[in-house]
């Protein structure tokens, strides 16, 4: 098992947080006028482009419900396409349900579709002309101006002045005009900063992200969210702390993953990650408890991953198995499919001392064996051989951390309880409590180890074996991979799952 690369980082953090709001994204934009007035006909109903596991799902579904976002006559709500400055500007008159107001700003025609919100707005304050008498509606709107206009709505139903001070390494490029109302949205944890510790002023927001920002506004003014705790003030320069001072101060945080380019499980430190960042010259980031915060959320977005799994998979969590950790999702999983779907196939601890599970990957050497009281992680030392409901492997290191199983001379004898197993390299025959049994396939012997099906070596053990063959990710066969669990415990099989 290898530490994480720079490489191996972007790609599982670029897979695991492409759904997440950290990363928003600016996609293709849609003519204003055309989307406001094709939408309306698709409120309060599942949108076939917004899929469960969508990192803005829960929020495109309240603010539909409650008319605030619309989506559009075909059933779909087109998360990527962009939202102009005067769509973002309706999103907040529908939810303040402000009173009718006229304007006379050049380039809004009382023909515009969007001259009726546009005018609540500008008459509330939440939107402005520029000097010249343009409040440019259709035109793309910036993260800043969110900011500004979440802001402005916001104090018209109370106080929400809050701040907190930035350390976006992007801190100078803020406008002045829209630097106190970031400090506010980001106080109130509204608009949070990107991946890469940036604010990013200028990006644009799709109407995913757009509906999410809006969302989390509604959640604190309605108090169903609570404003999030301010880290604790400190003399101390957490920029000179050591990596040990670090973790002390905001815990031990490490995961195993499988890079779903390599196939190799790697430790992902986000401590040590993190305080890297901070040894930078003229680095700018926030509290470290802050940004740990950010860290685990992004690497525990568990329905981001889901789609890819296994060829990208999270597997631990501070030593315990992702299933047996609090950061599994097992609350949200009633009405997320793909979730339920995950949790069939997905390995965990096993309950009684003394068990194990072994997991083997199809595309990897890379393999994980599950015991009740840790998890060890193992190497084929070569990638499995495929023998349709079985794999050609290592056999002395399939077993080197099963509970109860004793392995000798390389591999080719073996015992459980009061079965022993004997291997010939070249033979078809394998020896089971002194009686000859074919095999499928005849055992090698290189490098001195024995090489031999696994599943069939197992069940002649007297181990449950199984080929996981369904569930999120397997659509696509040899391509994405797939799993054999062997376990001393029975194992389910279950047609279209496990076989």
């Amino acid at each position: 098992m290898k530490k994480a690369s720079k490489f191996v980082m972007t790609s599982f953090l670029g897979a695991s947080l492409a759904l997440s709001p950290i990363t928003e994204n600016v996609m293709n934009v849609l003519e204003a006028k055309h989307a406001v007035t094709a939408e309306a006909a698709t409120t309060h109903k599942k949108f076939k482009d917004v899929p469960s596991d969508s990192f803005a799902y829960g929020a495109i579904n309240d603010l539909t419900q409650r008319g605030i976002i619309h989506g559009y006559k075909d059933g779909t709500f087109k998360p990527g396409g962009t939202v102009t400055r005067g769509q973002f500007a309706a999103f907040l008159v529908r939810y303040l349900n402000l009173p009718d107001a006229d304007s006379k700003f050049k380039d809004l025609p009382k023909s515009a579709a969007l001259y009726k919100d546009v005018s609540k707005a500008a008459k509330a304050g939440i939107i402005k002309g520029d000097t010249k008498g343009y409040v440019k509606a259709h035109e793309k709107v910036s993260r800043a101006d969110i900011a500004v206009m979440i802001d402005r709505a916001m104090q018209l139903k109370g106080k929400y002045n809050e701040t907190i001070e930035l350390n976006f390494k992007d801190n100078n490029s803020i406008p002045a005009y829209a630097m106190e109302s970031v400090k506010k949205m980001t106080r109130y944890g509204i608009i949070k900063g990107k991946g890469n510790h940036t604010f990013a002023p200028a990006d644009f927001a799709d109407r995913a992200v757009s509906a999410e920002f809006i969302s989390r506004m509604v959640n604190i003014m309605e108090g169903k969210t609570k404003v999030p705790s301010k880290p604790p003030v400190t003399d101390d320069d957490y920029f000179k702390w050591s990596y040990e001072k670090m973790k002390q101060e905001v815990g031990t945080h490490v995961f195993q993953i499988r890079d779903e380019f390599t196939g190799k499980i790697v430790t992902v430190d986000v401590v040590e990650r993190m305080w890297e960042d901070y040894q930078l010259p003229g680095s700018k980031l926030p509290h470290p408890k802050i940004m740990v915060e950010q860290e685990i959320k992004g690497f525990s977005n568990v329905a981001g991953l889901v789609s890819l799994y296994p060829q990208l998979e999270l597997i631990a969590y501070n030593g315990k198995a992702l299933k047996n950790t609090p950061l599994y999702p097992k609350d949200k999983m009633v009405d997320n499919r793909m979730l339920i779907d995950l949790d069939k196939i997905i390995p965990s601890q096993p309950a009684e001392k003394g068990q194990f599970l072994i997991d083997v990957y199809s595309l990897s050497p890379d393999f994980v064996t599950y015991r009740t009281e840790d998890l060890k992680f193992g190497d084929l030392k070569e990638k499995p051989k495929n023998l349709g409901k079985d794999y050609f492997v290592n056999i002395e290191e399939l077993f080197a951390n099963a509970t109860g199983v004793k392995v000798a001379k390389g591999g080719s004898e073996l015992t459980y309880e009061n079965n022993k197993v004997v291997l010939t390299a070249g033979k078809k025959k394998m020896m089971v409590n002194g009686q000859g049994k074919s095999l499928s396939i005849a055992p090698t012997f290189k490098s001195g180890a024995y090489y031999a099906p696994a599943r069939e070596v197992a069940e002649a053990l007297g181990l449950s074996a199984r080929k996981v063959i369904g569930g999120i990710g397997y659509g696509t066969g040899s391509e994405r991979g797939y799993k054999l669990e062997i376990a001393n415990y029975p194992l389910k099989l279950q047609q279209g799952i496990w076989e």
